[in-house]
Parts: C-alpha cells; sequence; structure tokens
C-alpha cells in the first residue's frame, strides 16, 4: 500500500520519514520504504498555444506557435488531436530532458522544423494518458517551470500489510498506528455533507434479500452531478498511492476508500431499474458484464448487487458495466456496504477479480464506518461534482456479523507468553494508545473492549501481541526455551530420498522442484486406462492459475513441462529428476494417496560430439544405467524385466525394475512414447525412470552400502550360453546371483552374438562372474562348484546350453 506523507500528515503530525519508517516496521509492518515520488519537471516550461494550423502535408499533425514568454513564438509541430489555440500547455524546448531521460531536439517533420515538444501526461511520467496533450489551468502562469504548477506529492510511505491487518489499509487506519506509537492527535476529515432536495428515500429502495452474505447496506442520493476530470490536487494525490484518475465521482470515491478504508461504489441512478437496490445471490445462469469489460458467468453462489432486473454490481469486488458513472450521469447512488469477508474471497478467486475493494473486504471493514463512509463520499461528490445531497440515508441491515466485541487478558499469562514483566497497569496504558479500552478484574485481567475496526482481535493472544507491538519487540529480553529434547524421528522415506538426490546429482542430473498441479488435458494426455485412477487427479476448488486445476497423480507432466522449456530456450540436452509426493485418488474415499515417487527425465540433444557413434544408441540404455546406478548406490540388488504395460511408455522400449524381497514391480524404465512427445510438444526423443520411492523403503536393503576392500586376490570365471533369443538376459543373471552364493562379487552380461553358426531362434549371451573373499583365497574346486550349480540352474529353467 502507497501513502502520499503529505496526506497522511493530514490526519495525524509525522515524526521524521525515517524514524516513522522504522518504527512501523518494528510495530510488525512488512518491507516499510519511503521514496520521493514524481517526476522532475523543472526543465518543462508551461506556454500558450498562439495559433493551431493543420499541417500542410499530414492530416494527423498540426503546426502551432507556442509563447513560453522568452521573446519568441516557438513553431512546434504536435501530433495530438485536442491541442488547440488558446491553450496552456507544457512545452519541452530543445536541449530540455524528459523524465524517461529523453533529451528533446530540434527536429523536421514533413517539412515544418518543429522547436519543441508540446507534452502528454505518460511523457510527463504523471500518468498513462497518452491520446492528448495535457491541458493546463487557464491561470497557469507562461514561461514558468511545470513543476511550480504541479508540484508532486514529495515522499510516498509504502507499507507491506500483513493478511489480519485490514484495519491498516487506509490513511485513517495507519494514522491511528502513528497515533499509538508517537502519541500524537488524530484528526479524521469532517463527513457530514450539506443536504437538500428531496429525502433521498423518495429516490430508491434497497433490499437484502441475503442477510447471511450482507450485514449492512448504506446508500446516499446525489442530484444533478456534473462529470468532468478531477482536480489536479486529489489526481496527484492518487496516481501518488497506485489509483488511476477516472472522474471526479469515481476519484471521489476512491479518496474515501483511501482515507477511511470503507470501499465505495456510485451507480448511475437513472440506470438502476426500478430505482431499486437488491443485495441478492446471483441466479443460475446469470452474466455480468464488469467495468474491466469481461463477460462474466456468475455462480449461485456469487452475492451480486442487483436491480429489480438484473445484477449490476459483483459485491465487494467491481461494479459492472451497465450502471458504471458516465459523462452523462446526473444523478448517483452511492454504496456503503459490509459484507461477509469470506464471500467476497470467493467470488474474488472464482472470477481471477482482484481489486481495491476486495482487497479490503476480504480482510474485514469496519462496522461503525459503514454511515461515516457514505456520508463522507456524498459530501465529496458534492465539492468536486457541484451534486445536491438527498436528505437522510437509506439504511438497511442484514443479520448481526459476529462480534467479539469484550476479551479477558490475564495479565500473568501475557507474561509468559512474552518473556516480560509489564504490569497491569502498564499493559493497560499500552491498549489504550490502540483504542482499546479496558478495566480491571479480578487480581491480575484486564476485560478489554474491543474497537469496531479491528476485525482481527478475538482471542487473548491477540492481545497478547498488541501490548508487544507497542512495548517494543526490540525491548523483549532473548531467553532460552526449557523443554524436554527428544530425539527428532526423519519423515518416512526422507532417508532414501535423501541418498537418491545425492546418486542422481552425482550421475549429473539437475533436481527440479516444481508445483504439485497439472492440468486435467495433461493427465488425458498420459495414455492412462479409462479405469486408471491417476487419469484424472483430485480436483482443485480455488487453483493458483485456472488452468491447473488438477493434483498431480504422476511426476511426468511437471517434468515435461520444465524438459520443454528449457528446449524452447536451446538447451540442447536436459537431464533432470523430482522426489515428491502424488495424489493418486482411492475410489470411494475422501483423501487420496500419496506415494512418495521418483522421476528421472533425460532427452538425447541435437548437437553430436567429434567422439561420438554416427548412429547413438537407444536412449532406453542410458535411462537403464541410470536406474542401475540409482539402485547399487541405494543399496539394492535390482532386476530390470523386459516387458510392463505403462501407457505412456515406448512398449518396445520398456522394462520393469524388480527388487529381491519385493515381487512386485518397484518401478519402470523406458523411452516415452512417440505420440505421447508430440502431444506435450517435447522435439526430441526422452526416456523416463519411474520409481515407487515409499514402497522401496519398505524392503530390506540387498547388501551394504559400504563393504572393506578384500586383499585376497578375485577368480574371474566367462559363461556364455545358447538361449532363445526372446529370452530377457535381466532374468538370467538374476538367476546366477541366486545360485553362485554369497562368494559372487558382481556378475556382467558383455556379449551378445546372433547369427551364423547357432541355430535358428537361438542367441548367444556371455556373463563375466568375479568371486572374491574378503577372509581367505578361494580355490578352484569351489568356484567350479558354483558354476556347475549355475549352469543346471540355468539350462533346467531357461533351456540355456553351454557353448
Amino acid at each position: 500500500m502507497r501513502l502520499p506523507l503529505a496526506w497522511l500528515a493530514e490526519f495525524v503530525p509525522l515524526p521524521p520519514a525515517a524514524e516513522l519508517a522504522r518504527r512501523l516496521e518494528l510495530a510488525g509492518f512488512e518491507d516499510v520504504t519511503v521514496q520521493d515520488e514524481g517526476p522532475d519537471l523543472s526543465e518543462i516550461r508551461i506556454g500558450r498555444v498562439e495559433r493551431c494550423e493543420r499541417h500542410p502535408d499530414a492530416d494527423k499533425l498540426s503546426v502551432c506557435q507556442v509563447d513560453v514568454a522568452d521573446g519568441t513564438a516557438r513553431t512546434i509541430v504536435c501530433g495530438a488531436p485536442n491541442v488547440a489555440a488558446g491553450q496552456k500547455v507544457a512545452v519541452a524546448l530543445p536541449g530540455a530532458r524528459l523524465p524517461d531521460g529523453t533529451k528533446i531536439k530540434k527536429a523536421k517533420l514533413r517539412g515544418v522544423v518543429s522547436e519543441g515538444m508540446i507534452c502528454s501526461r505518460r511523457e510527463l511520467g504523471l500518468g498513462g494518458e497518452h491520446q492528448g496533450i495535457l491541458v493546463l489551468d487557464a491561470n497557469a502562469p507562461i514561461g514558468r517551470p511545470l513543476s511550480e504548477l504541479l508540484g508532486g506529492e514529495g515522499a510516498v510511505i509504502e507499507i507491506g500489510l500483513t493478511p489480519n491487518r485490514g484495519d491498516a489499509a487506509s490513511l485513517l487506519g495507519i494514522a491511528r498506528e502513528v497515533r499509538a506509537l508517537f502519541g500524537a492527535t488524530l484528526r479524521i476529515p469532517d463527513a457530514t455533507p450539506l443536504e437538500s432536495g428531496a429525502p433521498g428515500a423518495q429516490a430508491a429502495r434497497v433490499r437484502i434479500d441475503a442477510p447471511d452474505l450482507c450485514w449492512r447496506y448504506s446508500a446516499r442520493i446525489v442530484r444533478g452531478v456534473r462529470i468532468s476530470p478531477t482536480p489536479d490536487c486529489l489526481r496527484r494525490r492518487l496516481e501518488a498511492s497506485g489509483f488511476r484518475s477516472i472522474n471526479n465521482v469515481v476519484d471521489a470515491t476512491n479518496q474515501v476508500l483511501l482515507e477511511l478504508g470503507q470501499p465505495i461504489h456510485a451507480f448511475d441512478l437513472a440506470k438502476l431499474r426500478g430505482a431499486e437496490v437488491r443485495v441478492r445471490r446471483a441466479y443460475p445462469g446469470e452474466r455480468l458484464v464488469t467495468l474491466d469489460g469481461v463477460d462474466r458467468a456468475l455462480d449461485p453462489s456469487d452475492l451480486v448487487i442487483a436491480d429489480a432486473e438484473r445484477a449490476v454490481a459483483l459485491a465487494g469486488v467491481m461494479g459492472g458495466a451497465e450502471s458504471e458513472v458516465t459523462e452523462t450521469t446526473t444523478d448517483i447512488l452511492i454504496e456503503s456496504a459490509q459484507f461477509l469477508p469470506a464471500s467476497v474471497r470467493r467470488s474474488a478467486r472464482r472470477h481471477g477479480l482482484h481489486s481495491e475493494a476486495s482487497y479490503r473486504f476480504e480482510r474485514g471493514v469496519d462496522r461503525e464506518g459503514i454511515v461515516r463512509g457514505a456520508d463522507r463520499a456524498a459530501r465529496l461528490v458534492a465539492e468536486l461534482a457541484g451534486g445536491a445531497v438527498a436528505p437522510g440515508r437509506i439504511d438497511v441491515r442484514g443479520a448481526p456479523p459476529p462480534v467479539q466485541s469484550e476479551v479477558l487478558l490475564d495479565v500473568a499469562r501475557m507474561n509468559r507468553l512474552l518473556g516480560t514483566s509489564i504490569s497491569r497497569e502498564e499493559a493497560a496504558s499500552l491498549l489504550a494508545r490502540l483504542g482499546i479500552e479496558s478495566a480491571a478484574q479480578g487480581e491480575d485481567a484486564l476485560r478489554c473492549a474491543i474497537p469496531s475496526h479491528r476485525n482481527d482481535l478475538a482471542l487473548p493472544q491477540d492481545l497478547a501481541e498488541e501490548v508487544a507491538r507497542l512495548y517494543g519487540y526490540d525491548r523483549i529480553p532473548t531467553s532460552l526455551p526449557v523443554a524436554e529434547v527428544v530425539p527428532a524421528k526423519l519423515p518416512a522415506g526422507y532417508r532414501i530420498a535423501d541418498r537418491a538426490r545425492t546418486v542422481l546429482a552425482g550421475l549429473g542430473l539437475t533436481e527440479m522442484m516444481t508445483m504439485p498441479f497439472v492440468a486435467a488435458d495433461e493427465l488425458e494426455r498420459l495414455r492412462l486406462d479409462e479405469r486408471d485412477p491417476r487419469r484424472v487427479g483430485l480436483h482443485i476448488l480455488n487453483p493458483v492459475q485456472e488452468q491447473d486445476s488438477r493434483l498431480r497423480t504422476t511426476l511426468l507432466p511437471s517434468l515435461l513441462r520444465v524438459a520443454r522449456q528449457n528446449r524452447s530456450r536451446q538447451v540442447d540436452r536436459v537431464a533432470v529428476f523430482e522426489i515428491c509426493r502424488v495424489f493418486v485418488p482411492r475410489p470411494g474415499e475422501a483423501m487420496p494417496d500419496e506415494p512418495l515417487q521418483l522421476a528421472a527425465l533425460v532427452t538425447r540433444g541435437r548437437d553430436r560430439r567429434l567422439w561420438d557413434p554416427p548412429e547413438p544408441p537407444p536412449l532406453f540404455f542410458e535411462a537403464r544405467g541410470i536406474a542401475e546406478r540409482l539402485f547399487t548406490g541405494l543399496g539394492y540388488e535390482a532386476c530390470l524385466r523386459r516387458g510392463g504395460n505403462v501407457a505412456y511408455l515406448h512398449p518396445g522400449a520398456q522394462s520393469e525394475i524388480a527388487v529381491s524381497g519385493r515381487p512386485i514391480p518397484i518401478g519402470s524404465v523406458g523411452e516415452l512414447h512417440p505420440e505421447l512427445l508430440r502431444d506435450f510438444e517435447l522435439d526430441a526423443p526422452a526416456a523416463l525412470v519411474e520409481i515407487d520411492l515409499g514402497a522401496l523403503a519398505s524392503v530390506a536393503v540387498s547388501r551394504p552400502l559400504f563393504r572393506e576392500p578384500s586383499r585376497e586376490p578375485a577368480i574371474r570365471r566367462d559363461l556364455a550360453v545358447l538361449i532363445d533369443r526372446h529370452q530377457a538376459a535381466g532374468d538370467l543373471q538374476e538367476e546366477i546371483r541366486k545360485q553362485a552364493g554369497s562368494d559372487l562379487v558382481s556378475v556382467e552380461l558383455f556379449d551378445r552374438y546372433e547369427g551364423a553358426g547357432l541355430p535358428p531362434g537361438r542367441v548367444s549371451i556371455a556373463f563375466r562372474l568375479v568371486f572374491q573373499r574378503s577372509d581367505r583365497t578361494l580355490v578352484d574346486t569351489e568356484v567350479n562348484r558354483a558354476m556347475d550349480q549355475v549352469v543346471r540352474a540355468l539350462s533346467s529353467r531357461f533351456g540355456a546350453e553351454l557353448r
């Protein structure tokens, strides 16, 4: 929130800016900064357009003679449609610099020499308007620096508000804080309007049909307004506060919002059909075009402001285009209301429409400030737009709001909570500075009356925090808590996940941390079976982004996004992984399964290096190597079995991953299906390793992660066998480990031959077996026995023949 200090000083005397920022930050506000506001306009001069004629060679250009009181009329070519003779304008002469640093020079435009520039608001850094030049007041002194006429608002304080401090989202709210911190006197602007004419109740009717969502609605009628640009003083203040100036009526409502924190909306009374205001829930199928020009489909749970026939505003969020104040408006209805914060929050999120009004309504407004806001807005509209305020208000109440009017504060308990020794009297004095009146209760307690603007105070702990803020967090002594030291318990799967990160990072993969949300169509593009619960995913009621409305059931869509984004930015090769929980719906259950999943994705690079083979090997083998190294690093004996039915992997290039001690596959590895890559717009082959880390953690490791190296010599034996060509070598490798005994250190497939000299349909594969003990040297007879056992097992189970 941004507020000009000069404006804030009208509410309360201010200390030096640096001290103000320091004390506000110590009092719990975030990122408090003070900065100078407004562009440097000292080099811009005030001029008067003496003559304005059409350019002889350009229909959209004008040739102006401009007097800047230096004795010579300047010829300036201007393209603004609103330039005219007799206007006072802002002129940048040759040599002057605009606020953005642009230096003005003489220039020839379509054959006419231009000796400067007549400036618009945007060129002067005074706003976004650039369709026409800035026309100054008729009394502006010619030749003087523009800074003398349009002096900026000076310093602006920017304050970050925590979500509970809706009361501080205004000049009055910050002024209350300044009074509490520095003991100053608060000055609240006069809200009483001068009334005349017929009573307001005769002009319109107000009815609350949803009393649970609207607690109070107060309206004021102002007749005979004249819509015009806002005076420069107010416009500059609004722009310094981050608001765009619209017109005098709308800007008056924004002034009240900034002054009092009460959102105000002005309706064109003539556009309210039936001269009626109804606060109700939206009808099914009802639509509303909001002020931003978007046609919105309303939900029956949305609270709307309606006239006798249709919705005219989304309550607490934004008004409708059909009832907005325009140049033809003469009579207006001013709305000041209090809505259920949760209702406004839901509507704002549902429609992705967050406004200055919804920001304050979501946090709760002052229930006693509704009438004051309506009166203040009516007074300002009458002053700025020349209208007459109708006598009386149209004030309707809904259900009474849930109010916590009193809280009992145990001072002794407060001191234990804060680590202080503040007396009851001192606590009462500190609270009084915040407008919280209190009375002694019992021996050591205070019964505190909560002000209407402090919706965040409901518990004794809240009051303890208020005491601490004013007492000074920096004055509270540091103390160590007294507690029993209990050994920490790591969450299930933490150790194996941490170890997996280390292994994969050592293999050159980069860890990703992505959001757990995906689009519904991304899950459908995974080609999963219709009955697979991973195809749907849990629906998020209030997604961060509208398109990502599902909790992911697998990490693959997130990694594909990462790969696509990196490839689009000329990253040649992508090798990434992520370890996170996924959310798989359980049929008939409200809560999903949340398995801990590991997924690693690698893509093939475009660039070929000098030493790379002409035909790169299938990417499957790189992914398989990653899986094998990962399981070895985790201490497991993994077996990759040919086949598998993972829908998003290539049917001819995927394998199941199993570990000893668990018959059910623990994961899969393979190349991604080409159609999947096309659907996700990934322009390179990719392979995936996917492992259920939670299930893996439940299986005991197959071997120690570290072993003492043996000093004894190893015995190596090569074993070549003929097998059916469709038989997976991994199955034989697993059988060899099982039959060779505990002296087997490693077994590796090193050769495969198929062709001349072999029976049809048979292939020759060769394994290298290494035997070794750590306590003594093995002898050949021991190794021969193990080899015989292996050969018999391979022959009986797989029909293998020795070569």
